[in-house]
């Protein structure tokens, strides 16, 4: 109890105290904050607490992630005098007012993040399309050519209905009348009514004609309107009323708005944004193209990064090329090349967390484009290490300067983007340059303590395989065997879409993506953690080995709605025995990841070994992980 009260008492101090907090509040590992002055919250003091794995700043909370004990540690927190008036509040709510700058960020992140994938293949298929009538003889004219080019292009010239869709969605609103007002902008009979730059005259006012194939902001505004006008007409007109009525007012309305508003308005803004990065990327190529990787993987950390990405989108869609895409590569470029310096650097180590996290690092950045296992696995870790990446990023940004570089579709992944890159000599050299320089300068410089304090760069002996202390002999302890929790698809945690699970701050484990609708218990154990939300359960063996299920990311903001749990916090339970039950169709028809990470979350400190079994799809009760230890005593 006296390390939890030492623990709440540095947090709260680190915080700013009670009087820099408006809520506090806890899901299954975090404590969240809504801060007034986040400049008063002292993250270095933060991550050197000893029990606080990470600190971030995200969504217009202050995240300090500490692990199944964080229910104790809050109420620990909020026991304490200054801090009792914060009790009554909740603890599984979203609570307080976000900065502006979070709203926005978080709705074009929420707008688009649905849309990369099929972005992405597009793009593959307009590669293949390209490589075919290039190089294998196909004739563009060709019914064949046609079918591709139509499967490679239609996602872009139809971007405004799935725009209006997600963002409609985003808000809260009705997105098939929100894809409905975009649709009626590419309808034969509105493009019939003039060629782009003539001025019609509609409803008495003046009608001025564009082209919104391939637009997004008129999509974006038009979105916004809808989730303000449903609101208004879900509060006047009566239940009854209501399915007939609102959807025939806001179309009636918003449609013609659109045309006449919120569309010329929309590509305007579209246009300008457009021809001020191009003017930038022509007038002052060296500094656009430093710039932008060098600075992009502060707007990854901080999740902003989707706000270039949406313009980037856009740009890609109206010209058929990008050059914010064409420079930000530079920046996964390095990354790439620092999760592989590291994976040289540890490959003999005995740090197991260490080489862990750099494998995964590695996979997830070379084959999905996936960097935050490495942003939050090294670079807001180790201080020399984010100075090799900003060196190394500009360096890249420097060669894709020199040749001018863009990107003709959207592709994450470093390889699988390459042909999408032109010229591709120059991101070749790019790529070879953002990999080698991290790769010698951590050969060279190695890198220091991280910032949290609770683990070192391995000692000189170590990083070349020395042997173990004499004195020391290994103490064994029976493998405690993890069983599947839930039947679906087992991932590497890196793929779990989440930053702290998939850098492994909570600590080692693997994803299952559900197929049913229900969790049990991975091992005979007692609950330690179970969340009136239902979203998560912690458990922990009878040899103490603790256990976490997450269901889902960042599902703890529903605040319990879907999931029903079927147990309770210090119940003993058998592997098997039914946890939690939750409605997987209607999350997954809101747009929630459903990605479950299954960790092991006292691994490094009680130095348990964490092996993963299983690969593929896995049923309820198959084995899953394995944990042993490598504990070691003196003679």
């Amino acid at each position: 109890m006296s390390n939890t009260r030492t623990l709440a008492d540095d947090v709260g101090v680190a915080i700013g105290g009670p009087r820099n907090v408006t809520w506090v509040g806890a899901c299954t590992t975090r404590l969240r904050f809504v801060v007034r002055d986040e400049s008063q919250v002292d993250f270095g003091a933060l991550e050197k607490t000893p029990g606080v794995l990470k600190a971030v700043s995200a969504g217009g909370q202050v995240q300090v992630v500490i692990g199944t004990q964080v229910g104790q540690v809050r109420e620990a927190l909020l026991s304490q005098k200054h801090w009792a008036n914060l009790a009554d509040q909740g603890n599984e709510t979203s609570g307080g007012r976000r900065r502006p700058l979070d709203v926005v960020f978080d709705f074009l992140g929420g707008t688009f993040q649905p849309l990369i994938p099929v972005i992405t293949g597009a793009a593959m298929v307009q590669v293949l399309t390209l490589l075919l009538t290039q190089f294998a003889g196909l004739n563009p004219e060709e019914p064949t050519a046609l079918i591709l080019t139509a499967t490679g292009n239609a996602i872009f010239y139809f971007l405004p209905l799935f725009v209006a869709f997600t963002a409609s969605k985003k808000l809260g609103a009705n997105p098939y009348i929100g894809a409905a007002i975009a649709a009626s902008l590419l309808h034969p009979s509105f493009v019939a009514i003039g060629d782009t730059g003539t001025v019609a005259q509609a409803f008495g006012l003046p009608l001025f004609v564009y082209s919104y194939a391939s637009s997004m902001f008129p999509a974006l505004l038009l979105a916004l309107a809808l989730a303000g006008l449903e609101r208004l007409l879900k509060r006047w007109l009566p239940q009854t009323l209501q399915q007939v009525f609102i959807p025939t007012i806001e179309l009636v309305l918003l449609v013609p708005l659109t045309a006449l508003v919120f569309g010329p308005i929309g590509v305007l803004v579209g246009n300008g944004i457009g021809a001020g990065t191009q003017w930038l990327a022509t007038t002052a190529p060296f500094v656009f193209y430093i710039v932008v990787p060098a600075l992009w993987f502060l707007l990854v950390a901080f999740g902003v990064h989707w706000a270039l990405i949406s313009i980037a989108l856009a740009d890609v869609a109206a010209t058929g090329s990008s050059v914010i895409l064409g420079a930000a590569v530079g920046y996964q470029y390095a990354v790439m090349g620092i999760a592989l310096a590291m994976l040289i650097r540890t490959i003999r180590s005995r740090d197991a967390s260490l080489r862990g996290t750099a494998s995964a690092a590695t996979i997830a950045v070379t084959i999905g484009g996936i960097t935050e296992p490495t942003i939050y696995g090294f670079l807001l870790r180790y201080r020399r290490l984010l100075l090799i990446e900003i060196i190394s990023a500009a360096a890249s940004g420097a060669v894709l300067g020199l040749f001018n570089a863009k990107m003709l579709g959207f592709s994450p992944a470093p390889f699988l983007g390459m042909p999408l890159m032109q010229p591709m000599t120059g991101a070749a050299l790019a790529l070879l340059v953002g990999v080698a320089v991290p790769i010698v300068l951590v050969q060279i410089w190695g890198f220091e303590k991280k910032l949290a304090g609770t683990e070192s760069e391995p000692s000189n002996d170590r990083a070349k395989g020395g042997e173990q202390s004499d004195d020391a002999e290994p103490s064994a302890s029976p493998v405690v065997e993890v069983l599947a929790p839930i039947a679906g698809r087992a991932v590497a945690l890196s793929e779990s879409g989440e930053a702290v699970f998939g850098a492994g701050v909570l600590g080692p484990g693997v994803c299952v993506i559900p197929d049913e609708p229900r969790v049990v218990a991975p091992i005979d154990g007692t609950i330690i953690a179970m969340p009136t939300s239902g979203h998560a359960v912690g458990l922990v063996s009878d040899d103490g080995a603790e256990v976490l299920v997450h269901v889902g990311i960042d599902t703890v903001k529903l605040r319990g709605k879907h999931f029903t749990p079927r147990a309770e916090q210090g119940q003993r339970v058998r592997a098997g025995d039914v946890l939690i039950e939750f409605d997987r169709s209607a999350l997954l028809s809101q747009g929630i990841s459903v990605v479950t990470p299954i960790v092991v979350t006292n691994a490094d400190e009680t130095g348990r070994a964490v092996e993963v079994l299983a690969e593929g799809h896995v049923r309820e009760g198959d084995p899953l992980l394995s944990i042993s230890t490598r504990v070691t005593r003196d003679a």
